[in-house]
Order: C-alpha cells, then sequence, then structure tokens
C-alpha cells in the first residue's frame, strides 16, 4: 500500500516568518509494517524506529526533502508523519536550552543531542495556528442511536458521506467566524482526516456522533510505504 499526502498539505503549510515557523516530519517505522520474518530479524528494539526527523522552514526546503522523505520511507517500509501545527522555533529553542541545563544539572552525559532537539520541539505545543485532526471511518459511516418511540425505544439509523460531514463542518466553522478554507481533508489507510480550525466540537457531536477529535494527535501521514505481502490495496493521489 501507498498513500502520498504531500501535495494535499504542501497546500496548507503557512509560513508567516521563516526564521519562527517550523513544521515537524518524523519518518517513523512501526512493527505492524513489517513483516514478521523481518521484525525478529531486526528484534523488538529496532523493528519500531524512528528513522528521521526533519524541521521544515519553508516551501522550498519542502520540496527538496520530498524526494529523499519517500526514499527513506521505501527503504525502511516506514511512515512519514506531520505535525499539522507549525512550531515557534524561538520558543522551541528557549525550550531546548532548559532540556540541555537539566540534561547536565542530572550528569545524564550519555543522552544524544538529536533526542534533545526532537523533545523540545514536539513536547511544545503553543501554535500559532491551532488545528484539530478529526478521525473518520469510511466503514463506519452509519450514525445509531436509541430514540423512545410511543413508550418503547427504537433504533435509528442516518447514513453519512464524506460530502455531507465536510458540509457540517463548514456550517460550524461559519457559526464560529470562521472560513470553509480553515478545513480540508487527507486519506487515510481506513477512511479520512478532517484538518480543522477549532470549531464546536460539542454541538457538531449532537449533529453527527460520528466524528471525534483524535485524542492527542498532533500528526498525519505525509508518505507511507507498506511492502508486507498481505497489503493489497494501493491509494495514490
Amino acid at each position: 500500500m501507498v498513500i502520498d499526502n504531500f501535495d494535499i498539505i504542501r497546500e496548507h503549510l503557512d509560513f508567516i516568518d521563516t526564521k519562527l515557523d517550523r513544521y515537524v516530519v518524523h519518518i517513523l517505522r512501526r512493527p505492524k509494517d513489517i513483516s514478521p520474518e523481518m521484525k525478529n530479524a531486526l528484534g523488538a528494539n529496532e523493528s519500531q524506529r524512528l528513522i528521521k526527523t526533519y524541521y521544515i522552514d519553508s516551501l522550498e526546503y519542502f520540496d527538496r526533502k520530498r524526494e529523499a522523505i519517500k526514499e527513506l520511507c521505501r527503504a525502511n517500509n516506514a511512515r512519514a508523519y506531520i505535525i499539522v501545527q507549525p512550531k515557534d522555533n524561538f520558543e522551541c529553542l528557549l525550550n531546548l536550552g532548559e532540556k540541555i541545563f537539566e540534561t547536565i544539572r542530572n550528569k545524564n552525559y550519555s543522552v544524544k543531542p538529536e533526542h534533545l532537539i526532537r523533545q523540545a520541539f514536539c513536547e511544545w505545543h503553543k501554535t500559532r495556528k491551532k488545528q484539530w485532526i478529526l478521525d473518520l471511518d469510511r466503514d463506519e459511516m452509519v450514525e445509531t442511536w436509541i430514540e423512545n418511540n410511543y413508550g418503547g425505544k427504537a433504533l435509528r439509523k442516518r447514513e453519512w458521506t464524506l460530502e455531507k460531514v465536510q458540509e457540517l463542518v463548514k456550517k460550524h466553522l461559519k457559526l464560529v467566524g470562521k472560513s470553509e478554507d480553515d478545513m480540508y481533508t487527507v486519506p487515510t489507510k481506513h477512511g479520512w482526516h478532517i484538518i480543522t480550525s477549532p470549531v464546536n466540537l460539542i454541538a457538531i457531536q449532537k449533529e453527527c456522533n460520528l466524528i471525534f477529535e483524535g485524542r492527542g494527535k498532533q500528526t498525519i501521514e505525509l508518505q507511507k510505504y507498506l511492502l508486507n505481502s498481505n497489503d493489497k490495496e494501493s491509494l495514490m493521489s
């Protein structure tokens, strides 16, 4: 299976100040994405591995690294994820300084410098452009609920499509004074991620209980190469 969301994501990268704005891209190999034979050969510690992290400071840099990211995914049966909220480079570097000081004070001299850098950027959650990731599963697009009916209870169903859910989110963006352009959609293996500016999620869920915000989710897939023999689907953008 191959998923390629580079073009979709590129349209929504928002650089106001290239000295400050950073998007973080991780290339990660997960145990579920490799064959049992490869997992046994690599061992438990190597079957899940962070291959590389990129700190994107411009569209030009994003374009230059596109093929390198794809090749690392191909070579390692890995996935590339991007944190959809831009990081503030200045604040992250201040956070890095604090982590370095704390590491030295604790005499933890074995820590790898790149580990501290990753922590400093990924743990800093403040952003000038907050975004939510809403999960949709294509196999669960039928909403069900129980309704009281003349002293009894009845099971009700409502079928949804991606387009209907998108229109619902757009409606609620307008209700909080935002534009339809503050929302976009990317495909996933099992459905879609709707990336949107914050809305009244409780109000949306009253109209459609299929929607939930990915708990703790900050990343969406840029590129995924799964080369296991059991994979039969192919999704290309």
